[in-house]
């Protein structure tokens, strides 16, 4: 079956004419092009003008796999809407590209835009072999073209080098760079903690500049270091604020 760019195959199907809706069975198979591909055991497709909607399913034990390229997403159910160009679970579920693989609860998926949404016990998870990224919240959006990460609840950033605690933020998982707002706090191994109105870090160098009101905590040293700016060297073990 065709419908505008998108083919469906399978072994069997049912065909409702009058709504151009199916029921189909067996190694179901939908292609856009030649770099969008869902595989599945069983879809229902509501073909009405104001639907259009594909509803996939796996076998007990299988999963519907839907294949950009590059990423891959796998769930139990998963709906795909054909004139928004937009899939979405509710199931729990898995995207995976070539630098992460983030798991929730709740998804949403944009073939054409490379644009995803997860919700509900969010984790990403960096698949690099030479350093660790693991990020927990609850709402997070991930561009699968540029892997880059924004936060939009309570998170936490976990790193080789210590922890991130933010409500806000942009992480830029490729080059290990963050940019936090609303009052983040960075907690490194060595004891320090830096906390601030906004927070520029740049993981790899071990670089981190604050903006306003900010607090550096040397709990080894029994030091604290007060300003409206400041940066610190995590490699140097410096760090330079003014007010």
């Amino acid at each position: 079956f065709t419908k505008g760019p998108m083919f469906m195959y399978c072994d069997s199907c049912h065909y409702y004419p009058e709504t151009e809706s199916m029921e189909a069975f067996g190694n179901v198979r939908m292609e856009q092009g030649d770099t969008l591909f869902i595989f599945a055991d069983e879809l229902v497709y509501d073909g009405r003008p104001d639907a259009e909607i594909a509803t996939l399913y796996a076998d007990p034990g299988k999963k519907v796999k839907l294949i950009n390229k590059d990423v891959k997403l796998e769930t139990d159910v998963f709906v795909y809407d054909i004139k928004l160009d937009l899939g979405y679970y509710n199931v729990g579920g898995e995207l995976t590209d070539a630098s992460n693989r983030l798991t929730s609860l709740e998804g949403e998926y944009m073939p054409s835009t490379k644009e995803a949404n997860f919700y509900t016990d969010v984790h990403l998870n960096s698949r690099s072999e030479t350093d660790t990224l693991d990020i927990y919240t609850d709402t997070l959006y991930y561009n699968t073209a540029l892997h880059i990460a924004e936060l939009n609840a309570p998170s936490t950033i976990v790193n080789a080098r210590g922890t991130i605690y933010t409500r806000r933020g942009v992480y830029l998982t490729d080059s290990d760079i963050c940019m936090l707002s609303e009052r983040p706090t960075v907690k490194t191994n060595q004891n320090q903690t830096l906390v601030a109105d906004s927070i520029y870090y740049d993981h790899a160098t071990g670089y981190g500049e604050a903006f306003g009101n900010m607090e550096l905590t040397d709990i080894d040293n029994s030091a604290m270091v007060c300003g409206d700016y400041g940066y610190y060297n995590e490699r140097r073990d410096s760090s330079f604020v003014t007010g």
